[in-house]
């Protein structure tokens, strides 16, 4: 790499650095109950359940939640420990992008192809430029969801692969076949729709054995990589034994969620008014998944996701800046990807497409299968690397083609001049060139500032000031936290005891883990008088209290302050004592008491 491109990769990761922690005390504003989830699992790694795989909300793989811990006991209990940690992983998927894109276009590259060599680098940079950018990448970056990891390791899985089969020396290959095995089970423990990443990864390495088998050289190829595939298969055992030995003792684990949302699951199907029994029809599933497939490549033109945690809501996927880029490129990287299918060896060279188009409709049939919630910005995360390298890829050859047409215009000019060298030599040239080169240049610049500006927009001033944004996280269920532990700590301080038994707090079930995880004990002393220092009550039967005394606090979250009504009417005797209200005016919490 140039000077210029280590400052250009550098400047790329400062500027994923921005994106992902600007800001990260107040955006996103709090702990959503199913991030709250990871903390009360965290609460039973502290209290010595240490497991690969946690059964809360459906199952739960759990290599972030190992992450969130090590946060957790350095700075404490709170949102933001949770989303820097998600933020790391988005800012090292950014670099694993720029690393995995080099080495896909350098796959028959030699080193001392300089042109070719800065090609691919330029490629890496524009790739991982628009993934530090994107505002579908920047939100699931800040959302502390264990899915934010299977971009890292997928781009990991592809990166170390490529690097096994370019390294010349024996224990190069042997140690990326290894690496490559690693990071294909550490895939695993991190959210549940990775496991598509097998049937793609094999497709990737067995597909150019057929070529071998038609060019006679299988039997070179299986001596060639034979050590190095024992070591890919050595290093994924040891590191997936944990996993698989739990799913072995726990078999219902293996499924979980997937099966409740999946197409094929009766419950998604009603006929006049009626579920459906039995497994539904080949005929009734297949428009479904059409229909499917169609919103959510839709949603990265036109309307993405509506959930705040998953996207800025109601926007496209990607940039309206470059999203054509993507489509084209999509459409011939498939055909190319194709034409490798049924000509492996005559078309060897478009293996990488082939792989960027397992990539892309592999981690994309997570979504296809399922029929809740499409366009689904977060069950499509593994796409998202191929995504910007397939973007990359087309806006550098569209760039490359506008500057190879002027040449060819130029050229063309030139010959109709008597002496054309004549022209060439008096400098005539030159100075047209760098005139276009400048031009080039500054749409360049531009397109970066416009792409960043957008991206700066919509996170940091649409979505900051959107009220919605705020409910989605829950950030109201942080500020009750915050005003329980308050409580229970100054009644402590002034020689009372805990407050469980005279603290209400009215709020759903669900809703209710983010406050059992923000006020459980830091440090795992779940002894403490003040470890969630109150009594839960559904909504629908807070008005049915009874015994309440002098002293006593019934509080209602933002979602339950509409049942204060009810509530009123059944105990005129308590009024409201204290109100908290967010920056939009809305009230995010009020406290009852006996008047």
């Amino acid at each position: 790499m140039s000077s210029k491109q280590k400052f250009l990769l550098a400047a790329v990761i400062l500027i994923a650095v921005f994106f992902r922690y600007y800001q990260i005390m107040h955006m996103p504003g709090g702990l959503f109950p199913d991030e709250a989830a990871n903390g009360l699992d965290i609460n039973s790694m502290q209290s010595g359940q240490l497991q690969p795989f946690y059964e809360r909300g459906n199952g739960r793989e759990a290599l972030f939640f190992y992450l969130l811990w090590g946060s957790v006991e350095l700075f404490g209990k709170g949102p933001w420990q949770h989303h820097i940690i998600s933020a790391l992983i988005g800012v090292l998927s950014v670099l694993a992008c720029f690393l995995v894109t080099r080495r896909l276009f350098t796959f028959k590259i030699q080193p001392d192809d300089k042109p070719g060599q800065n090609r691919a680098i330029n490629i890496a940079l524009l790739s991982s430029f628009l993934m530090a950018v994107s505002t579908w990448h920047t939100v699931l970056s800040r959302t502390a969801f264990r899915a934010v990891m299977i971009p890292l390791f997928s781009a990991l899985i592809f990166y170390f692969l490529i690097k096994t089969y370019q390294a010349v020396e024996f224990k190069k290959r042997l140690l990326y076949a290894a690496l490559t095995g690693a990071s294909f089970a550490l895939g695993f423990y991190t959210y549940i729709a990775f496991r598509i990443m097998a049937p793609a990864l094999f497709a990737v390495l067995l597909w150019p054995l057929f070529g071998a088998v038609r060019q006679k050289m299988l039997w070179f190829q299986i001596k060639k990589y034979f050590w190095p595939a024992l070591g890919f298969l050595f290093a994924f055992f040891v590191f997936i034994f944990p996993l698989g030995k739990y799913f072995y003792d726990h078999p219902g684990s293996f499924i979980g969620r997937a099966g409740q949302v999946s197409v094929f699951n009766p419950d998604q199907y009603t006929f006049n008014g009626e579920k459906l029994h039995g497994k539904p029809p080949l005929g009734v599933v297949l428009p479904v998944v059409m229909e499917v497939t169609r919103k959510q490549i839709s949603g990265f033109f036109i309307q993405g996701d509506l959930n705040w945690r998953s996207n800025i809501s109601g926007q496209p996927f990607l940039s309206q800046l470059y999203s054509p880029f993507f489509g084209v490129g999509l459409l011939l990287a498939t055909v190319l990807a194709v034409w490798y299918f049924f000509a492996p060896v005559k078309k060897e060279k478009y293996w990488p497409f082939f792989l960027l188009a397992v990539w892309f409709w592999g981690m994309l049939l997570p979504v296809v299968a399922t029929a809740e919630g499409i366009p689904h910005g977060l069950r499509t995360i593994g796409v998202i690397p191929a995504v910007f390298i397939i973007s990359a890829w087309m806006l550098y050859e569209f760039g490359a083609l506008i500057w190879k047409l002027h040449k060819k215009l130029w050229d063309r000019v030139l010959t109709h001049y008597k002496d054309p060298q004549w022209l060439r030599d008096h400098t005539l040239t030159p100075p047209r060139m760098r005139i276009v080169n400048l031009g080039l240049k500054l749409v360049v610049v531009c397109f970066v500032l416009a792409l960043t500006g957008q991206a700066y927009f919509l996170y940091f001033v649409y979505a900051a000031n959107s009220p919605e944004n705020f409910y989605y996280f829950r950030s109201d269920l942080t500020s009750v936290s915050k005003y329980l532990v308050d409580r229970c700590q100054q009644s402590v301080i002034s020689g009372g005891t805990s407050t469980k038994n005279s603290t209400y707090l009215v709020v759903d079930k669900f809703s209710v883990q983010t406050p059992d995880y923000l006020t459980s004990d830091p440090k795992g002393n779940f002894n403490s008088p003040c470890n969630v220092p109150y009594t839960q009550v559904d909504p629908e039967n807070s008005w049915e209290l009874q015994n309440l005394k002098p002293g006593d606090e019934v509080v209602f979250t933002q979602s339950s302050v509409f049942d204060t009504k009810k509530f009123k009417q059944y105990h005129p005797n308590f009024g409201l004592s204290l109100e908290y209200r967010n920056k939009f005016q809305q009230s995010i919490m009020a406290v009852y008491k006996i008047k």
